[in-house]
């Protein structure tokens, strides 16, 4: 696939994730009776629609995101004297809580969806190692032998085994010396005689004076093979992988936010690694989720985590705040929210332009 397919199919994983979020507001929302007005695919006004119920199903014009729109999440509203009592402004602080942070908790389970999903498929390089060979060191005997990443040794002076473990104590017990080499290429097998290199321990080139302590060196390195998990196991290694990937972000988000990935940055690692395989691209999408679910979680309006703030203010306070200090508040947090992306995106484009995507 090109680049621009995978970016396509970046934003397409994207748009799942912000609209399984925004699901799971309007969802519980209906199930703590508030009125839900509209759930759209993508911002603006919409451009296709249809009306089930009293929730309009929408398509915006701006093809970003998604939002649902609840019947008294601004006091200024002018609603309908018999729908107040299903107005967001109306429910109990719980009610309130349990509408906003179901968007970031589907996420949360998604995440744990598709690491389960992952550690089911299993993970490359993850088991035990196998005699397919991940590198092949540059002018090494093995690189002039003709033997290539994605081949696999057979056999080593006559001798076979799975375990690398067993070829590379052959091989290393024959330093500078000539040994038979059977590797199996694009599925045919090939036999050449190498005459090994002669090195130390740490790597460095014997002296021809002496061959005290040296070892063959044929310059491979041996890949491992895919760990999987069980059903059972799967789940449980899900949730725990969910859970460190969620103390990780939240680290480094609090800590050192200039150094969080914008779009920008996040789209350009996933063209780089969604080749990779399915487990991957599950990995990815796991973890782009919980990015999602924390970043919303942040305390400060317009996202969820400050509307969860005004929600036990206002329960604290014994009486509503002003649609003015929401906005006030919001405002600032917009602010905020535009000064990161800016500083950030910045990073991530000098970083796409220096081959730096990864930004270490």
């Amino acid at each position: 696939m090109s680049t621009w397919g995978y970016l396509l199919e970046f934003v397409g994983i994207l748009i799942f994730l912000v609209l399984v979020h925004e699901a799971g507001h309007m969802v519980v929302a209906k199930w703590c009776g508030m009125r839900v007005e509209r759930f759209s695919v993508f911002m603006g006004r919409p451009i296709a629609s249809v009306t089930r119920g009293e929730t309009q199903y929408a398509i915006g014009w701006l093809p970003i995101g998604g939002y649902v729109k609840i019947s008294g999440m601004s006091r200024d509203e002018e609603i309908p004297e018999d729908l107040v009592p299903r107005a967001y402004y109306s429910a109990t602080m719980w009610r309130k809580i349990a509408t906003i942070a179901a968007g970031p908790l589907v996420n949360v389970l998604v995440a744990v969806v598709a690491f389960t999903a992952m550690y089911w498929i299993g993970i490359p390089n993850g088991g035990a190692p196998v005699a397919r060979l991940a590198q092949v060191e540059v002018q090494s005997p093995a690189a002039n032998a003709g033997m290539r990443p994605g081949d696999t040794v057979v056999a080593i002076n006559g001798q076979t085994a799975v375990d690398p473990a067993v070829f590379r104590t052959i091989l290393t017990a024959h330093p500078g010396a000539l040994v038979h080499l059977t590797y199996a290429h694009d599925g045919t097998d090939v036999t050449r005689t190498v005459r090994l290199r002669s090195v130390t321990p740490t790597g460095a080139p014997c002296s021809p004076a002496t061959q005290k302590g040296c070892i063959g060196h044929l310059g491979v390195g041996f890949g491992y093979g895919t760990a999987q998990a069980g059903p059972a196991v799967g789940v449980w290694k899900g949730i725990d992988y969910t859970w460190f990937v969620v103390r990780e972000t939240g680290v480094r988000l609090f800590q050192t936010p200039t150094q969080v990935q914008s779009v920008i940055g996040v789209g350009a690692v996933y063209t780089e690694v969604a080749s990779r395989g399915a487990a991957t691209v599950l990995a990815f999408t796991g973890v782009l989720s919980l990015a999602l679910a924390i970043f919303n979680l942040i305390p400060i309006p317009p996202l969820d985590g400050g509307h969860i703030l005004f929600a036990v203010i206002e329960r604290i306070r014994g009486r509503a705040l002003s649609s003015a200090a929401f906005e006030r508040a919001a405002v600032v947090g917009i602010a905020l929210m535009l000064l990161l992306f800016v500083v950030v995106a910045q990073k991530d484009v000098i970083n796409i332009a220096n081959g730096t995507v990864l930004g270490k």
